[in-house]
């Protein structure tokens, strides 16, 4: 006999929820558990809770299997961009961006350059970390040979490497925040570059006047041709190589899937990687799977461009996995679903989800420590708030993916600052006023919410709609 199952109360909810960010915060600031072992531990410990409402292991385990089948296409697009960053990496695509940047830097204009160049790579390669530890570091060794304040270029830099952060279809941001929206990954991005473009754009203008009003130094551009000379010596560029980037950009303007674009765009440089660059079709294929290795004897440019594959991936796939699953017994138990209704009768209004979102986010970074938690915890309790008010989950995704990434290198303790820190040797709170993007970020965040500006609406057709199918 099937046991009747118990709609938890709002006590109870937050009880639940109370003791999963306690235990969220023990494994990883005192236990210093791993995050993907936190969030697979975090099954167990919301099961109890769940049995007491009434439901089977079982059922648990059925709820968490649902959310995770609801994201299959999700994580078949995860798997596609590994591959795509390697093929990019290896037809020359990335590799030709990076020289004509270099090529670019000029003393007055380098805070400006370092900026657009490490949003320029962060783009194709979506990940911040990876493009600080890499151009960044090359940049600020030239920063240093200028003899700026490190502070200066650090902040530069970190700005530039989060661009791709928050929009880019290969960075681990926007894929986790898309996921746990429940939204298409690429109506995300399009919805989110309504405010990072003109943030860029702020950030590169801000930068330059900045540096024409406050920089006078000479230049060794000896690294630089460096870097750029051994790129030429192991790879062919031009731009022939843009092809596969030109491929995914033109057929994403079509209206095509992500995941189509991305692997017609990946076909076209397995191509040019063999009949351009003189791979063989053997390589192309163990360079997909475990990433794109060369090396150039140059200890700057080899990290940059060793990395990408389906291996790149799996540390974000079993995190992804974790957090559905976690959302997963949440939601099934009806336990978020009472959070969010109470919620609902306090927050009535935009200005109320604006400001709880920046709240949320700056609470959970300071707290947990990881864009990761905050994203998932953000996401999962504000967009259905967002939906009860008309507004598309979008504007949700929009305002945690953003808060949450640009942030979160600005918290001493947190993984991110702690990160930065480590990396360029500089406390982090020093960087703060030199990181534009981010602050414009966060400005135009609360602009956009507190006025509505852009902000997307269901209409009522679509609202109804929705309502039936909850039916």
């Amino acid at each position: 006999m099937e046991k009747s199952k118990t709609r938890p109360s709002l006590n109870y909810a937050l009880l639940t929820l109370g003791a999963l960010v306690v235990f969220v915060v023990l494994c990883l600031l005192v236990f210093k558990i791993p995050i993907i072992v936190t969030l697979f531990l975090s099954w167990v410990l919301l099961t109890p809770f769940a049995v007491k409402l009434g439901y089977s292991i079982p059922e648990v385990e059925e709820t968490v299997y649902d959310m995770i089948k609801s994201s299959a296409s999700m994580l078949a697009l995860l798997l596609s961009i590994g591959c795509m960053v390697a093929i990019w990496l290896c037809a020359g695509t990335v590799p030709t961006l990076i020289s004509w940047g270099l090529n670019l830097v000029t003393p007055k204009m380098f805070l400006c350059i370092a900026f657009l160049f490490c949003a320029v790579l962060s783009i194709p390669t979506g990940t911040s970390w990876g493009t600080m530890s890499t151009a960044g570091i090359a940049m600020m060794g030239v920063g240093m040979g200028l003899g700026l304040n490190p502070a200066m270029v650090v902040g530069a830099i970190v700005a530039g490497s989060h661009v791709g952060d928050t929009v880019s279809p290969a960075s681990d941001t926007p894929l986790l925040t898309a996921t746990t929206c429940e939204i298409p990954l690429m109506d995300h991005i399009k919805h989110n570059l309504k405010l990072i473009l003109p943030a860029t754009g702020i950030a590169a203008v801000m930068y330059a006047v900045f540096g024409f009003l406050f920089v006078d130094a000479t230049m060794d551009k000896s690294a630089l041709m460096a870097i750029i000379e051994d790129l030429n010596n192991v790879m062919n560029l031009g731009v022939i190589t843009l092809i596969p980037l030109i491929v995914v950009v033109v057929l994403l303007i079509m209206k095509q899937s992500a995941l189509s674009a991305i692997l017609a765009g990946s076909l076209v440089g397995m191509v040019l990687a063999v009949v351009y660059q003189g791979f063989s079709i053997g390589e192309v294929g163990n360079f997909m799977a475990t990433g794109f290795v060369i090396e150039t004897g140059n200890e700057l440019l080899d990290p940059i461009l060793n990395r990408g594959g389906v291996s790149s991936m799996m540390e974000l796939l079993s995190i992804i996995i974790a957090s559905l699953g976690m959302g997963g017994i949440l939601k099934g138990t009806q336990i978020l679903d009472v959070i969010v209704e109470s919620f609902s009768k306090t927050i009535k209004s935009r200005i109320g989800l604006t400001t709880a979102a920046l709240v949320g986010c700056i609470l959970c970074l300071a707290v947990v420590s990881t864009n990761y938690f905050s994203i998932i915890l953000n996401t999962t309790l504000l967009a259905p708030l967002y939906v009860k008010l008309g507004y598309k989950k979008e504007n949700a995704a929009r305002i945690v993916n953003n808060l949450s990434c640009v942030i979160s290198p600005f918290v001493p303790w947190g993984l991110a600052g702690v990160f930065v820190a480590a990396t360029f040797d500089i406390d982090v709170v020093t960087i703060i006023p030199y990181s534009f993007f981010n602050l414009v970020v966060v400005v135009l965040c609360a602009i956009y919410g507190f006025t509505g500006f852009d902000m997307t609406k269901y209409t009522k057709e679509e609202l109804a709609q929705m309502e039936k199918e909850e039916v």
